[in-house]
């Protein structure tokens, strides 16, 4: 295959307080994800607002972004729900997004259906 392309995966997204995204990957990791990716943020929810010295405190927040094979979604979910206590009010947000086809993933063989990109655009023709 030139041009591998992996169908059927999930983006696990989840915002956490700053300096939370690697406890974060690493919950993911021991249920089998291969990694992750952290973005720094500001939150704007009802748990983070609050003033100082009369100055509104914008806290910081880590995006986490991991992304996974359908097959494995529940579990790294579960997982990171778990392992940051996601139940309890203030400790970040969770949520998926089917994604239907990924390039530029290393060991993309690994995912659960891969496909070359000139048979994608045969099907289009």
């Amino acid at each position: 295959m030139k041009s591998p392309v992996a169908l059927n995966l999930d983006l696990i997204v989840t915002i956490v307080d700053g300096g939370n995204g690697h406890d974060v990957i690493h919950f993911a990791k021991e249920v089998g994800a291969t990694g992750g990716t952290i973005l720094h943020g500001r939150g704007a929810g009802i748990h983070d607002t609050g003033k100082f010295l009369g100055l509104e405190i914008e806290p910081e927040k880590d995006v986490v972004l991991v992304l996974v094979p359908s097959s494995l979604t529940n579990v790294v979910l579960s997982s990171i729900g778990e392992g940051i206590e996601i139940s309890k009010p203030g400790n970040g947000i969770i949520f998926t997004i089917d994604v239907s086809k990924v390039m530029g993933i290393s060991k993309i063989q690994d995912y659960c259906q891969v496909v070359d990109l000139e048979d994608l655009l045969e099907n289009d023709k």
